[in-house]
């Protein structure tokens, strides 16, 4: 998928940025318009995959969602998050170019661990934590996650799920689990083809989305 990119990126068909923006187009363009109110938790990892989350964050705001994001390596863009952690965003990446224009257009951001204080409600979670690079145990990124969704499942929220590309906690190519509970989709949104992983999660239930960003010839 990356030299698919970068051969678009080469030929001039597109830039990183635009990419990234019809990524979080496409997958904001798949949000059930659900009636207020409506809360969408985006959950932002430190790669590509979290730069499309602040897409997606930045533009269901702007369709009137209450939208609360969550992240982790995203210490040097947001210093309210605390100190940073072993795994850190690559500065001057797209992905903190549009990590920035969610925080330069009144956006926040939260530590993961915050997410035991979001009220249950209807919620939306925005699984943009770990894309088609992951390769290696998560239990520890989605723990919080895990403990505050069963917090509002006992409150009686309702919750979908969505994930971009990729659920956190599955190998792409094998769809091998990294995670003792990886995490689950009600929906998935991926880009250009469908990855090895999809058919794994076709056959669970879960719907696979495929969205044209311009990268084919």
């Amino acid at each position: 998928m990356r030299a698919i990119e970068n051969a678009a990126m080469a030929a001039g068909r597109a830039t990183g940025l635009q990419l990234m923006e019809r990524a979080g187009e496409a997958v904001a363009a798949a949000v059930p318009d659900w009636p207020a109110p409506r809360l969408a938790v985006v959950l932002c990892g430190p790669g590509n995959n979290g730069g499309d989350g602040f897409v997606v964050a930045r533009l269901l705001a702007g369709r009137g969602w209450q939208v609360q994001v969550f992240a982790s390596g995203w210490e040097a863009v947001f210093p309210e998050l605390g100190p940073p952690g072993p795994v850190r965003a690559r500065q001057g990446t797209d992905a903190v170019t549009n990590a920035r224009r969610w925080r330069d257009e009144g956006g926040s951001c939260r530590p993961l661990a915050a997410l035991a204080e979001v009220e249950a409600g209807r919620i939306l979670v925005v699984d943009a934590l770990l894309g088609i690079g992951q390769t290696r145990p998560c239990d520890e990124l989605l723990e919080p996650y895990w403990r505050a969704r069963a917090r509002w499942d006992r409150a009686g929220a309702e919750v979908r799920t969505l994930s971009v590309d990729v659920p956190t906690g599955f190998d792409c190519d094998s769809g091998a689990a990294l995670a003792r509970r990886p995490f689950e989709a009600d929906l998935v949104v991926s880009f250009h083809a469908e990855k090895p992983v999809h058919a794994h999660l076709r056959a669970a239930g879960v719907t696979v989305t495929v969205a044209d960003i311009g990268l084919s010839s």
